[in-house]
Formats: structure tokens, C-alpha cells, sequence
């Protein structure tokens, strides 16, 4: 199968993979205050539960993955403006703040994001169909 990109775009990929124990540590040590520096409220509320930590490495990861897909040095975007919640079962990424405003200056117009986890590691891979003349 060959990916077709529409004439126009381009396609940006970034990817992470994120220690679980990584964030465990952050969270014990840090708490509430680490947890809201770094996700959003829709993002905690997705990963309540038995999984909670896999699931916030995996949203962590996704971040990451965000970063990379900008592709720019320096990136003054803070955590929380990029979020990663579930819509009808899947993983959707949101933009805010100075990642909404980078995102529109890249010419962003479609993004896909795919999360796993283990107990040891958390995955994100994001791909963007951005326009070639921004």
C-alpha cells in the first residue's frame, strides 16, 4: 500500500516512547502539582483507574510526539496546551494556546494519534497532514 498525500501537503510524524516508571517516580514525588503542570483535566479524568500511570505515560508520550512533529528548536509550548483525550473510544489530539497558534502557522490541518502501553514503556506515534506552503 502507498500513502497518497493530496498535492499541497506534506506530512509531519513524530514519535516517543516513555518509561512508565518515569512518570510513576514524577507523580509520587511530585503529585498534584506535577500532574497539573503536565496534562490537562480531560486527560486525567481519561485515565482513572487500574491503568492510570500507563495511560498518563502514553499521553505523555503523545506530547512528545507533538514536539517532534513541530519540528522546531527551542519549542516554547507548554504540556498542558497539547492534550490527548478519548472521543467515542479513540485517542484525539487537542491544541491550544501557543501549540493551536504554532499548529495554524505550520499550516496543520488533520492529526492522528495512536498510544500503547506496557508495564514498562508507553508509546505515541502523531501524523499530521500540514500544508507545503506554510
Amino acid at each position: 500500500m502507498t500513502l497518497q498525500i493530496p498535492p499541497g501537503f506534506r506530512i509531519r510524524v513524530g514519535c516517543d516512547v516513555t518509561p512508565v516508571s518515569d512518570i510513576a517516580n514524577s507523580v509520587e514525588r511530585f503529585g498534584d502539582r506535577y500532574l497539573t503542570r503536565v496534562f490537562g483535566a480531560g486527560e486525567l479524568a481519561d485515565c482513572a483507574g487500574v491503568d492510570r500511570v500507563q495511560g498518563l505515560a502514553a499521553r505523555f508520550a503523545a506530547k512528545e510526539a507533538v514536539f517532534k512533529a513541530f519540528a522546531v528548536a527551542d519549542l516554547a509550548v507548554a504540556p498542558t496546551e497539547i492534550e490527548v483525550v478519548r472521543v467515542a473510544g479513540l485517542p484525539e489530539l487537542r491544541l491550544f494556546g501557543a501549540a493551536a497558534e504554532l499548529a495554524g502557522r505550520q499550516g496543520w490541518q488533520q492529526s492522528e494519534v495512536t498510544l500503547s502501553h506496557t508495564d514498562c514503556h508507553a508509546m505515541a506515534v502523531v501524523m499530521v497532514l500540514a500544508s507545503a506552503h506554510a
